[in-house]
């Protein structure tokens, strides 16, 4: 039986190089990408991977991308969009920059990627496209906003590519995680000349996100996603906190949820709040 393939994007750590060592373990063939030329080495020990420079800001190389990855083993089965870009700082002191920054990695590179493959797999008649939203997708956080905001376009244009491609035995899936001990927090932009105003609501709320769960809890997500054939299934909920808040939102309603995640946020939890969301195992630090 001939080995299927995956396409994954940002595998130089985090989520990405743990999905790429779990599908290589599976006996998939994997197309990995890389911004660095330093990075093309990451995945050398893996005899069943390729990994090649792409940065997802250039739409120009993404459009060409598809045709690359194909001439590696012949065939894509399935595509993951897991490289981001994490800003964070209060709207006020972001730059537009930032902000354009932000959209351009994490929802225009991205859908440019997926316009790509979209006629490879519609060709074939097959194919899982996997996109790696954020329980900030569903519950807008303080701080990262921007960054909530483009996870948020994210989820809401998998939901409506999943419906748009069913005829053609095409599906698209988006991935939810909660807080996870990943090097996204050691590579955050960060807004500059922060009004000293906004440092004690910073403080308060980076102080109550506790811990977070490894990224082989979401790589392990991404591969049931890409393979469990469920194709009516679009989210995917990980990590302590990204598991916990739907379930909390749908058992309170979502204005006595909203209330609870205020007062938290606020630095005020309530001994409800406490007994429903989790705590993860492994430390999450910010740097604020």
């Amino acid at each position: 039986m001939t080995a299927k393939t995956v396409v994954i994007t940002g595998t130089t750590t985090g989520f990405g190089r743990d999905s790429v060592e779990l599908f290589s373990a599976q006996g998939w063939n994997v197309v990995a990408t890389v911004r660095k030329d330093a990075d093309l080495d990451v995945h050398d020990h893996l005899s069943n991977a390729r990994t090649l420079l792409l940065d997802v800001v250039d739409e120009d190389a993404d459009a060409g991308f598809a045709q690359l990855a194909l001439e590696q083993f012949g065939r894509v089965d399935a595509l993951v969009n897991n490289a981001g870009y994490y800003h964070m700082g209060p709207v006020e002191a972001g730059t537009m920059s930032q902000i354009h920054d932000q959209f351009q990695t994490n929802v225009f590179g991205l859908m440019a990627l997926t316009k790509a493959f979209i006629p490879v797999f519609r060709q074939q008649g097959s194919g899982v496209i996997v996109n790696i939203s954020s329980i900030s997708a569903d519950q807008g956080y303080p701080y990262t906003a921007v960054y909530a905001a483009s996870k948020a376009a994210v989820a809401a244009f998998t939901e409506g590519l999943n419906v748009e491609l069913a005829d053609l035995g095409v599906s698209a899936k988006a991935i939810f995680p909660g807080a996870h001990a990943t090097r996204i927090f050691t590579k955050i932009d960060q807004a500059a000349d922060v009004p000293e105003a906004y440092l004690p609501g910073i403080q308060r709320f980076f102080a109550m996100q506790g811990g977070g769960s490894k990224p082989a809890v979401t790589a392990q997500a991404i591969y049931e996603a890409v393979t469990d054939g469920k194709d009516n299934k679009v989210r995917y909920y990980t990590g302590p906190d990204g598991t916990a808040i739907p379930r909390v939102k749908q058992l309170l309603g979502a204005d006595w949820y909203w209330d609870e995640f205020r007062n938290a946020a606020n630095g005020n939890p309530s001994d409800l709040w406490k007994s429903l969301m989790p705590q993860g195992t492994e430390p999450v630090e910010f740097d604020v």
